[in-house]
C-alpha cells in the first residue's frame, strides 16, 4: 500500500529544490514508497509523485496491476510510454526524474513538451531515504540481530587448513538458514586481511598467526544488515594487537560521539584522528562509513566533505580500518542509528580482541 508519510515526507524535499513532481523508475524505490514488487526490464513500470496530481503507477499491462492504493495508467506493448506519461503530469512545472531513470524515457518527455524543464531529483530522493521511520528502524533492528546470530556461530566453523572461499560458502549458507535474502560475504585470511575488499580464494588457507577479518551481511525483509569483525587464528603479535585496539578505540569513540545535527564529517574525523595519532593515519584510505536501509550502500556517507547534519533515524555503518600492504589489516564494523540521545548501536556480538583456535 501507498507508504504516505513517505510520500508526504519527500515532497517537502522535493519542494526544496523548487520541484512539484518526480518519476520514479529504480524498483527499490517504488517498494519504498508503494511496498508493490517490481523488476526491471524493457517495460515501463515508473511511479509518478505530484503535489498537485496524486501518485499514480505508469505500468506495462504485461505486469498485473497490485492492490496499492493508487491509480493504474496502463498501456499495451507498441504504445508511447512518453505520450503516456504527458498525458499525466503538469505541464507547466518542471519534473524530477531518479538517477535510474533511463535516457530513453527522459529526452523525449521535453521535446514533445510534457515539461518546463527535466531535473535530476536524487538529491531529495536520497533525503528521505535517509529518514528511517520507525517500522524501517525495527526491520533494521531485526535484520542486524539475524547478523549477530549468523557471526556467532561463525567462530565454530573456523578450524586449521579452511580456504577463505569454503569459510564464505559455509557463512551463506547460514544466512539462508535465518530467511536472509540474498546474502554477501567477505572473507581474508593472513595478508589478505590488508585489502579493503579481498574476494574470498580457495587457494588461501588459514594457518597458525593468520588475522581472520570477515564483512557479511543480507537482507532481511528488503532491509539491509552489514558487520565486520577480525579475528586472530592461535597467535597475536604486539603489532597486530597495537593495530587491533587503535581500530577498536576508533570505533568506539566514533560510535559515542554520534550526536543529532552533527555533521558527518565530524564522525569521520573522530576515528580518523585517534587512528593519525597513532601512527595510522595514511593505511585507513576509506570512508567511516556509509548509508544503508533498502540498499547495501543507500545514497550518503559518513565521510570528510559531507557536511549533512545527523537527524533521528538515520541509519549508518561505523567501520574504521588500518591496512598494512604486506602484513594484514584490520576493519571492525557496527551499524547505528541516530536517536535523541545518540547513537543506538545495533550490533551487539563481541569486539574484544579474540584468538580463535586454541
Amino acid at each position: 500500500m501507498l507508504q504516505e508519510k513517505r510520500v508526504e515526507g519527500l515532497l517537502k524535499k522535493l519542494a526544496d529544490m523548487g520541484l512539484e513532481q518526480v518519476l520514479i523508475r529504480d524498483p527499490k524505490l517504488i517498494w519504498y514508497y508503494t511496498e508493490g514488487s517490481y523488476r526491471v526490464n524493457d517495460r515501463a513500470t515508473i511511479l509518478y509523485i505530484s503535489k498537485n496530481n496524486g501518485v499514480k503507477m505508469i505500468n506495462n499491462s504485461v505486469h498485473p496491476d497490485q492492490p496499492l492504493g493508487i491509480p493504474f495508467v496502463d498501456h499495451p506493448d507498441g504504445t508511447d510510454v512518453c505520450a503516456e506519461i504527458a498525458k499525466i503530469v503538469d505541464k507547466t512545472k518542471p519534473l524530477g526524474f531518479d538517477a535510474e531513470y533511463p535516457a530513453k524515457w527522459v529526452l523525449p518527455l521535453k521535446n514533445m513538451g510534457a515539461c518546463t524543464d527535466l531535473v535530476l531529483a536524487s538529491r531529495a530522493l536520497d533525503l528521505q531515504l535517509s529518514y528511517k521511520d520507525e517500522k524501517e528502524q525495527q526491520l533494521m533492528r531485526e535484520a542486524s540481530k539475524m547478523n549477530d546470530r549468523v557471526m556467532a556461530k561463525v567462530r565454530g566453523l573456523i578450524e586449521e587448513g579452511i580456504s577463505e572461499r569454503e569459510l564464505a560458502g559455509k557463512i551463506r549458507q547460514l544466512f539462508l538458514e535465518e530467511k536472509g535474502e540474498g546474502p554477501w560475504v567477505i572473507v581474508a585470511f593472513g595478508e589478505s586481511t590488508s585489502e579493503i575488499h579481498h574476494a574470498p580464494s580457495p587457494d588461501i588457507r588459514l594457518k597458525a598467526g593468520d588475522p581472520i577479518l570477515i564483512d557479511m551481511g543480507s537482507p532481511l525483509k528488503n532491509y539491509h544488515s552489514d558487520m565486520t569483525r577480525t579475528f586472530f587464528w592461535k597467535s597475536v603479535t604486539d603489532r597486530q594487537r597495537l593495530v587491533y585496539e587503535t581500530v577498536l578505540k576508533a570505533n568506539r569513540e566514533a560510535e559515542k560521539a554520534v550526536r543529532c545535527g552533527m555533521p558527518c564529517e565530524d564522525i569521520d574525523k573522530v576515528a580518523r584522528d585517534i587512528i593519525t595519532e597513532a601512527g595510522f593515519g595514511q593505511y585507513f584510505g576509506h570512508r567511516l562509513g556509509h548509508y544503508i536501509g533498502i540498499y547495501l550502500h543507500d545514497p550518503g556517507d559518513v565521510n570528510v566533505g559531507n557536511k549533512d547534519t545527523t537527524h533521528p533515524g538515520m541509519c549508518f555503518s561505523i567501520e574504521p580500518g588500518i591496512y598494512l600492504p604486506g602484513e594484514f589489516g584490520v576493519r571492525i564494523e557496527d551499524l547505528v542509528i541516530v536517536q535523541e540521545d545518540g547513537a543506538e548501536i545495533l550490533n551487539s556480538d563481541n569486539k574484544e580482541l579474540e584468538i580463535l583456535g586454541i
